[in-house]
């Protein structure tokens, strides 16, 4: 039952990820746009930006897109998730132990945007998540956009793609390696066994709605070779 039961949570997450419009996630470019505005204003009033970017109504907020903006010296953390402000960067890591906030630190620069990957939990969720941050120097302070790769990178037309994006996002498990393909094949064979017997379940009542009986040889011959032919 263990090992069965995060095949479950997968195979209903791969119906729920599909039903997720892009529309509700900002993009990559979103971010950057995002970011860019972020800067300018910086620029031109610090502090008042930085309350700005805290405000749900200051203009900073798109979707699941946001502003978090850390000290350069300090690296203490001025605007972003609530859990997060108050906190030295340095010592932020996501799930699977990636210092992430001492990535951003130790290699922003002014007048550059850096990209930095990792996992974290979407705005009013605690489910860590794949994140592409872009950062940026802006003197004693760096600030940053980042969005959210589950929603831009999982498609909801193929099979494969949507188990890939089980394993990698839900599971947070790294490609390519061991748990990952384990993950994959335990996946492939669950969905098989559960088209199978929808599979049969519609053969059933196709056979049934012909007035075959279950249990007649009749019956089980329609349900073996199917009910058109």
């Amino acid at each position: 039952m263990r090992t069965r039961l995060p095949i479950v949570a997968l195979v209903g997450a791969l119906g729920f990820s599909s039903a997720t419009g892009p529309q509700q996630s900002g993009n990559a470019d979103d971010a950057k746009a995002l970011l860019a505005r972020a800067a300018t204003a910086v620029k031109a009033d610090k502090a008042g930006a930085l309350a700005r970017f805290d405000d749900p109504h200051g203009g900073f907020k798109d979707r699941d897109l946001y502003v978090f903006c850390f000290d350069r010296n300090s690296g203490i953390v001025l605007a972003g998730r609530p859990t997060a402000k108050g906190k030295d960067v340095r010592t932020i890591m996501d799930p699977t132990g990636k210092a992430f906030g001492q990535e951003m630190f130790a290699n922003v620069k002014d007048g550059d945007v850096i990209i930095v990957d990792y996992l974290f939990p979407k705005p009013n969720s605690i489910v860590p998540v794949a994140k592409e941050s872009f950062v940026e120097g802006l003197g004693d302070v760096a600030c940053g956009v980042g969005y959210y790769k589950t929603l831009a990178e999982a498609p909801a037309d193929s099979r494969m793609a949507r188990e890939q994006h089980a394993c990698a996002i839900v599971m947070g498990l790294h490609q390519p390696g061991a748990l990952y393909d384990t993950c994959i094949r335990t996946l492939d064979n669950a969905l098989f066994e559960l088209d199978r017997a929808r599979q049969i379940s519609a053969e059933r009542n196709a056979c049934a709605q012909l007035g075959l009986r279950p249990g007649t040889p009749s019956f089980a011959a329609c349900v073996e070779i199917g009910p058109g032919f």
